[in-house]
């Protein structure tokens, strides 16, 4: 198993029948993710993998979901608080966040218009205020590998811009 400690808490609630509210929405999340996803975000990952991710980012407090009022998932959001050199191996590779590193990484963002884009965005802001002053990075897949991509901060600062006229 995992030298992280959290990803291990996260395995065992998941499986021990103890919580089966968390269980029943880590699935449901699961299953948006998985329908949302286009072939290159996940793809060597299998089903429990995925669930186990859920539950991971649940627990160490870097995931958003965002549902109607029917409770129908519309978006979900996650993330890495992170040091600007890392890579999209340290998120196949289980590493912990750094809670004091320079960057975060925007990992996983599933969401079903750009209105949900923007609400993602926004409780991204709340939930981790320094992402406005942080670099945001990513991986995206360019040319069949995976590739870094640097994001500005500008879009947020727009979307916080917009939302203070609203």
């Amino acid at each position: 198993m995992s030298e992280n400690k959290l990803l291990n808490t996260a395995v065992a609630l998941l499986h021990s029948g103890k919580e089966p509210e968390f269980t029943s929405f880590v699935d449901k999340v699961t299953d948006y993710c998985i329908s949302r996803e286009n072939g290159k975000v996940f793809d060597e990952w299998n089903h429990e993998t995925i669930r186990q991710l859920v539950a991971y980012h649940y627990l160490k407090g870097t995931l958003i979901v965002l549902a109607d009022d029917a409770v129908e998932i519309q978006g979900v959001f996650m993330w890495y608080n992170c040091d600007n050199d890392y890579t999209w191996d340290f998120v196949k590779n289980w590493q912990p966040d750094n809670p004091q590193g320079d960057s975060v990484f925007l990992a996983f963002l599933f969401a079903d218009s750009t209105q949900v884009w923007k609400k993602l965005a926004l409780k991204l802001i709340e939930r981790e205020p320094d992402v406005i002053h942080k670099k945001l990075i990513g991986c995206r897949e360019r040319s069949g590998k995976p590739t870094r991509v640097d994001y500005p901060n500008k879009f947020l600062s727009r979307i916080l811009k917009a939302k203070d006229t609203d």
